[in-house]
């Protein structure tokens, strides 16, 4: 019956087929304990319940695609570098817009370690690759980004970089970083509760929180919001609150293509071809904060509701990784353990050694509230970091929860995802992988004496 259907129509039974994963996974999720309690989202859970039932392994062991029809893995396989655009997109949407001072006090500190845990990813992966990965197991140059791609960046920045990786020959690198995000995304809670107990237990370790962690506790990510705003329903426009947001959010998109469009011009007709593989989401960011500036400036920064930005946002986001973990390759997972291994010892360890010795360097009073948000971002997602903060405060009496959520306004357009997490693969083929190494531990450096004598200092928090 299937191959009578439209390409319209195999996309509306996919994305049919897709909620009814969704709907599964949820239902596991609540019914399997540990993975409530490690805070594996329900997204995650059916990604892998489609490993499972789909051709890579269920397929294998009947001979057959599985469960789901080979039309619709195809689809879900384009899914993911379209959704992160969206998400991309709505970050910015929703968010009122403080001056530049007070956002820059607030967010300095997150800011700065925050740029110093990227560029150290860089710099340790790249490091990586030219001694280990490259001369014993094979591995490309352009995997000296991965590990900054898919710790700070995670599945959305690894599925938006697919077509870069494909059209530079690495197309293997994309199901490695998606092993890797995957990794990070458990190691991010784990490691990060076993440091949050340590910190509780250390006395030289001041903490608003000085009673153990229990295990019947919980963080709800559903609740956590990066950044307050004054959103009020839009009903007056004539358009549903949702449909403004989708409207919005459309718009820019459009308006992240013109950018995208103009700058691949402006730097072509100066001889450079860097920015011609440059992917779109995270000019989206930058989109989004010219439509939010536009909507403040005209007085209807009220209209926009952000609870429907984030509900968009948050459909985007699981469908993105239901598609992504489910489509990845075992195959090649399995065929580059050693490297997956590597980049996970070095990634973990690197973020733990700077949070433990370099997060009161860097944040003021309360440092280990703050430095542990930094430290889930680090290796997962925004919402791994304000979890780990909410159990070393959780009634939020610290300002990690504000510093935390306006980090991401000049955080995420540059790293983590950002312009400068898409230009890492252009780079490395342009100049190298030891230059592109080396500018990464020049710029750890600087930054490192930057964010310290600011602490020093007494500058911020």
């Amino acid at each position: 019956m299937l191959a009578q259907l439209s390409e319209a129509q195999t996309v509306g039974l996919s994305l049919a087929i897709l909620g009814a994963v969704l709907v599964v996974g949820w239902t596991v999720r609540m019914k399997v304990g540990f993975l409530h309690t490690l805070f594996i989202p329900a997204s995650v859970v059916s990604g892998f319940l489609v490993l499972i039932l789909g051709p890579q392994v269920l397929g294998r062991l009947t001979d057959s695609h599985g469960l789901f029809p080979s039309d619709v893995i195809e689809v879900w396989r384009v899914i993911p570098g379209l959704m992160i655009n969206v998400v991309f997109a709505a970050i910015m949407l929703g968010k009122t817009l403080p001056s530049p001072r007070a956002l820059w006090d607030a967010a300095a500190p997150h800011a700065l370690f925050g740029a110093f845990l990227s560029f150290g990813q860089f710099a340790l992966g790249g490091l990586a690759v030219l001694l280990v990965l490259t001369p014993f197991f094979g591995l490309p140059a352009e995997a000296g980004s991965l590990l900054e791609m898919s710790f700070a960046g995670g599945h959305g920045t690894i599925a938006g970089m697919g077509q870069v990786f494909s059209d530079e020959g690495a197309p293997e690198l994309v199901d490695i970083g998606l092993g890797l995000a995957t990794i990070s995304m458990v190691t991010g809670v784990v490691v990060g509760s076993m440091l949050v107990r340590w910190a509780v237990r250390h006395p030289r370790i001041p903490l608003r929180r000085n009673e153990p962690l229990r295990s019947d506790e919980n963080y709800d990510v559903d609740d956590i919001h990066v950044v307050p705003a004054d959103a009020k329903p839009a009903n007056e426009t004539g358009l549903h609150p949702t449909t403004l947001a989708f409207a919005l959010i459309g718009v820019t998109i459009l308006v992240s293509v013109g950018i995208l469009w103009g700058a691949r011009a402006i730097v072509s007709a100066l001889g450079s071809d860097i920015l011609d593989k440059m992917p779109l989401f995270p000019v989206a960011v930058i989109g989004g904060f010219i439509v939010q500036w536009v909507v403040t400036r005209t007085g209807q920064a009220h209209r926009v509701d952000k609870r429907a930005i984030e509900g968009i946002s948050s459909i985007a986001l699981d469908v993105l990784l239901v598609c992504a973990i489910g489509t990845m390759s075992l195959a090649t997972i399995g065929s580059n353990v050693p490297a997956i291994v590597v980049f996970t010892v070095v990634g973990v360890g690197w973020s733990v050694v700077c949070l433990i010795w370099l997060g009161r360097r860097f944040h003021g009073a309360d440092w280990f509230e703050h430095a542990i948000a930094d430290f889930g971002q680090s290796q997962g997602n925004v919402a791994t970091g304000f979890v780990l903060a909410d159990m070393v405060d959780p009634r939020r009496e610290t300002s990690t929860a504000n510093a935390y959520g306006y980090k991401q306004l000049p955080y995420e357009p540059f790293l983590g995802g950002g312009l400068i997490t898409a230009l890492s693969v252009p780079l490395i083929v342009a100049i190298g992988l030891p230059w592109f190494t080396a500018v990464s531990v020049v710029a750890v450096a600087v930054i490192g004496v930057w964010g310290m004598r600011r602490r020093k200092s007494g500058v911020g928090g």
